[in-house]
């Protein structure tokens, strides 16, 4: 298995829409050239680069340094040798201890920091090399890979020193879902479920993740890393009530969530009419597998052409058809439970007439 291979498959364990990401980071190893990931926030670039990046490289060999604007270049550069400062009256500073001594580096929301940081950085990268006054590091990085919320074109307006940065960063890429829908939180929870401590979801994942999808749309869409913390709320929601297994009560808590308070005044209606979809789902699931059981004991009754019990499945099945008729159901529901209903009117129908055919007069 190649590395890319390796790195796809160990990101898509645990991510989902995570296949690009996979082949840019493979792209910027192969090549040697440096990778920006851009894109809003909760979707998951810095965990996704640390398992990318513990693929092809022992976690010493990586550097992963934060910017902000506190950052300056004596945090970059490995920190300010005070005693050369003190002693010999010079700037010098310690970049064996800096990414510069690193195969990898991962800069975590590169462009916060101020702009004589990124002029330094800029320029280092250009020479490959430290130059600060007498001092020289030669750089050993092979790849950086940048991370931040900010589109690069934005990132750009902020001056040249920004500018002339991204084009140190040739591939590039957006990093967001190519849709918000409750089948994408479902596949979001599957992986990561079993990972979080909690209560059982007892098949609430679904319900959740259509709330979650709902809420978006009143909005901006919920991140992955919201959803992750709302699967986690309700987990602890019925840890906390004692219970194994988590039950539409604890949904309530989902209030507390980012991104999802405007949801507080109509939540309770929202978690009814979910419940009440997922309990309709199940009906007509009962109402399906009963008419299964029907129909084998019609079939066995006509092996045996046996009257008697072909008009105790004909009484069978015309009294389930009436019961399927009144199922309550949500109106997506409204063609399976006609067609369950339908079905039992007609195996009845059939029954009786064979019935009568066995029937010697």
């Amino acid at each position: 298995m190649s590395f890319y291979e390796k790195i796809k498959s160990a990101l898509a364990s645990e991510f989902i829409y995570s296949d690009d990401i996979a082949r840019a980071v493979a792209l910027a190893v192969e090549s040697g050239k440096n990778l920006l990931l851009w894109g809003p926030a909760g979707h998951g670039k810095s965990e996704m680069i640390q398992r990318a990046l513990s693929v092809v490289a022992a976690d010493e060999d990586i550097f992963v340094q934060s910017f902000g604007e506190g950052m300056d270049e004596a945090t970059l550069w490995g920190g300010l040798d005070f005693a050369a400062l003190e002693n010999e009256k010079v700037l010098r500073y310690f970049p064996e201890q800096s990414f510069l001594a690193k195969s990898y580096a991962v800069f975590e929301e590169l462009f916060d920091a101020p702009s004589s940081v990124l002029l330094g950085l800029k320029d280092t990268l250009t020479a490959r090399v430290l130059r600060k006054g007498s001092q020289r590091f030669a750089m050993k990085t092979r790849v950086i890979i940048a991370l931040t919320n900010k589109d690069p074109a934005e990132v750009s307006e902020l001056g040249p020193a920004a500018h002339a940065l991204i084009e140190r960063f040739p591939i590039q890429m957006r990093v967001a879902w190519t849709s918000y829908t409750s089948q994408d939180y479902i596949s979001l929870f599957g992986k990561v479920a079993p990972r979080l401590p909690g209560a059982d979801l007892n098949g609430t994942s679904r319900i959740l993740a259509e709330m979650i999808a709902k809420a978006g749309e009143q909005g901006q869409p919920i991140s992955p890393r919201s959803a992750v913390h709302a699967l986690g709320v309700v987990k602890a929601a019925a840890s906390l009530r004692g219970s194994a297994v988590v039950e539409k009560v604890d949904l309530l808590d989902l209030k507390f969530v980012d991104g999802m308070e405007n949801l507080a005044e109509s939540l309770q209606k929202e978690i009814e009419a979910a419940a009440e979809r997922a309990a309709a789902e199940g009906r007509v699931v009962e109402a399906e597998r009963k008419l299964g059981t029907l129909l084998a004991g019609m079939e066995e009754a006509k092996k045996a052409q046996s009257p008697i019990k072909l008009l105790q499945s004909a009484k069978a099945l015309a009294a389930f058809g009436d019961e399927a008729a009144s199922l309550k159901v949500t109106d997506g529901l409204t063609d399976r439970r006609k067609r369950v209903r339908d079905s039992a009117s007609e195996k009845a129908a059939e029954a009786q007439k064979l019935a009568l055919e066995n029937t010697r007069v």
